[in-house]
């Protein structure tokens, strides 16, 4: 099959794991986003998005050509203080595997959304980020805002939170929330590793 770009037709499309909507929902797409197209399946295409990340999505979402006249969203300069803006911009969304925007998130697709604010395109799942090459592991003494929390069970990556400074995170749990860690007792038990930004961004 040769290989050609689709482009997102509604605001939000849906992304599953197989050509099927009882499938699971892994990811999501937003209006106009470019797709690669590998694989088709009856009315279904196996996708490819910015991220490398494949997945399934139903041709009712897709058209052929890219609408010129919706602007990109500009980047925006990171600093301590836009970043903490863009993140309260998600307060109280709601929580949805596999969401990744403003009307639902989970906890990666939270980080991957607002770190793209700022130009840096992670992967899509908190185990490819916990692993993403320019982060430096650091001791939590030595969090500063912007850091990665990445939290495991039995040693396998299941969340991940945005240190958002005076021992408090932004996450996606329930909904996106700001809340002190050590007041989440079984989240701050199940710690894994902390990431450092500041190879990548500097103030």
């Amino acid at each position: 099959m040769i290989q050609k770009f689709k482009f997102v037709n509604t605001k939000i499309a849906n992304l599953y794991i197989e050509p099927n909507f009882k499938t699971q929902l892994v990811t999501q797409a937003i209006e106009n986003e470019k797709l690669l197209i590998l694989d088709k399946c009856n009315d279904w295409f196996k996708v490819r998005q910015w991220d490398n990340y494949e997945s399934w999505i139903h041709s009712f979402y897709l058209k052929s050509a890219h609408d010129k006249s919706i602007c990109k969203s500009q980047k925006k300069k990171f600093s301590k203080n836009n970043l903490i803006n863009v993140g309260n911009t998600f307060l109280k969304v709601p929580y949805l595997w596999g969401g990744k925007t403003k009307y639902g998130t989970d906890c990666s697709g939270l980080v991957q959304t607002i770190y793209k604010h700022f130009g840096l395109l992670l992967p899509r799942d908190s185990q490819q980020q916990l692993n993403y090459p320019e982060f430096e592991k650091i001791d939590f003494k030595d969090i500063e805002i912007g850091d990665l929390l990445f939290f495991s069970k039995d040693k396998v990556i299941n969340h991940v939170a945005i240190y958002y400074g005076n021992g408090q995170i932004i996450h996606s749990s329930g909904y996106v929330k700001v809340e002190l860690l050590v007041n989440n007792l079984k989240l701050s038990e199940s710690l894994y590793e902390v990431k450092s930004i500041r190879k990548i961004f500097y103030e």
